[in-house]
């Protein structure tokens, strides 16, 4: 099942959860100093996908995206999933 692009797809909260987890890629990062396009390229995502996950909008991610972008950043993908 493809990502939803339609914030009115989603609940209030699936949409929080959905900006939290763009929010904590962009946080993990910006803290390894990988531009957008860096982690685009090492993940085999587009640079759109990537900016629109880290977006103020609610954008759906694959299973398989999270576990990519994760490895990319060195990280186990329930890090990106916690939010504290």
């Amino acid at each position: 099942m493809p990502p939803k692009s339609s914030n009115s797809s989603y609940s209030k909260e699936e949409q929080q959860f959905l900006k939290n987890i763009g929010f904590k890629i962009q946080f993990l990062r910006k803290q390894r100093g990988i531009s957008q396009s860096e982690l685009a390229e090492s993940t085999g995502l587009s640079d759109t996908t990537i900016s629109h996950l880290e977006s103020t909008s609610a954008y759906g991610i694959s299973m398989i995206a999270l576990y990519r972008i994760a490895k990319a950043l060195d990280v186990d993908p329930s890090q990106i999933l916690t939010f504290k």
